[in-house]
């Protein structure tokens, strides 16, 4: 493995030289070491103790790993714009790239340059075939990058180089490494031509395969519902769907919440693999409840139907004041939309920082049905562009 191109950004540029080797017969390393076997001889009592448990507690609640991979140039914007609005808590961004100057110009906490040897850093050339070969090439620096993590998003465009050949082939390695892997892909514009859909719908076929759930933005809905918007606004919009999937999750496994939501509930209904919805609304007044479900819910990029869904799970998220008849109200609107036997799994997070007409709601419903994931020969431009 190249170490060279694997780039922490968070690490001290400390001189290896300068630093302290641990030696065996230190004093004070000794004093430790026979300080811990005392307290083990103590007896059992102790490891009950409030301190004993919230320290075992804060360890384990470190092991609750996520990453958001972007690959490729669309992946990478993507992870830039999460981390220039401030990055996520809970979560590790990452950049892979073939394009080294595009790496280079991309902020994200961990960064690799994909197949150094097979492109010199000049992109795969909108060839899938090279994206994958880049993404072999380093298979033991995505390998050491993801393992030891619960949750990893793989986001990309589809349809060019890096992203429809290398995201895949990434996706398949988290798995490898027992991630659960959540994707979110775009589309091309029909202006782009049937080739680059056929490339596009290959890997997303691929991409589908190796994760336990994807989420598909097609570029063409942007022209439908934001015609008027900069191009880079535009982009952004589609953004938003990742940032909204990564942050809902994020939420839900490392925030503590009255009524509880864990990663094994998440991990539960998500498990599947198939096309997903992931989903935040926000709710302001009297009709709070119906507003920030309904925003979840209604996201004009996503082409889905979730009446067939047979998982689904929501997390709200408001003052102390919410009231039952708005929490039943919530679930309500997703039970009755889903499979009457889908897995259904609610928690509630009560934040006093919130102001008392708000409230928030993450929603993930698993294996609904999307136009994009059929068979491939039935799928065309002008299809895509009725729908």
């Amino acid at each position: 493995m190249d170490e060279h191109y694997i780039i922490n950004i968070d690490e001290e540029d400390d001189n290896v030289s300068s630093r302290k080797e641990p030696n065996t017969f230190d004093s004070d390393d000794m004093d430790k070491e026979l300080e811990k076997l005392l307290v083990n001889q103590s007896g059992s009592s102790d490891r009950f103790s409030s301190s004993s448990v919230d320290s075992y507690i804060q360890q384990v609640l470190k092991t609750n790993r996520i990453l958001a991979i972007g690959v490729g140039g669309a992946g990478s914007n993507a992870i830039n714009n999460i981390v220039t609005r401030g990055g996520i808590i809970g979560a590790t961004t990452v950049a892979v790239n073939t394009d080294a100057r595009h790496l280079l110009s991309t902020q994200a906490d961990r960064k690799l340059l994909l197949g150094r040897e097979l492109t010199n850093g000049t992109g795969a050339g909108n060839d899938p075939n090279i994206g994958r070969a880049a993404a072999e090439e380093n298979e033991e620096d995505m390998r050491e990058l993801v393992r030891g993590n619960d949750l990893v998003f793989v986001a990309c465009g589809l349809g060019k180089g890096t992203g429809t050949g290398a995201a895949p082939y990434i996706a398949k390695i988290a798995q490898d490494e027992g991630c659960l892997v959540v994707s979110v892909c775009t589309l091309p514009f029909a202006s782009e031509g049937q080739s680059k859909m056929d490339a596009a719908l290959l890997g997303l076929d691929e991409l589908n395969e190796h994760s336990n759930t994807i989420i598909v933005v097609p570029n063409e809905k942007l022209l439908m519902y934001a015609p008027d918007f900069t191009l880079w606004d535009a982009f952004k919009l589609a953004d938003d769907v990742l940032i909204n999937a990564v942050v809902g999750l994020t939420e839900l496994i490392v925030l503590p919440a009255r009524v509880n939501v864990d990663f094994a509930d998440t991990k539960k209904i998500l498990r599947r693999s198939g096309p997903a919805v992931i989903g935040v609304g926000h709710g302001k007044g009297e009709n709070r409840a119906i507003q920030a479900i309904t925003n979840a819910l209604s996201n004009p990029l996503l082409d889905i139907d979730i009446n067939s869904s047979t998982g689904a799970l929501v997390n709200i998220k408001a003052n102390k004041n919410i009231s039952m008849t708005e929490v039943d109200t919530i679930t309500t609107m997703i039970t009755d939309q889903i499979n009457p036997k889908a897995e259904f799994v609610w928690g509630c997070n009560i934040d006093e920082v919130i102001p008392d007409d708000e409230l928030a709601v993450t929603v993930v419903i698993a294996e609904v049905k999307s136009s994009y994931l059929t068979k491939i020969e039935d799928i065309s431009i002008e299809a895509l562009w009725r729908d």
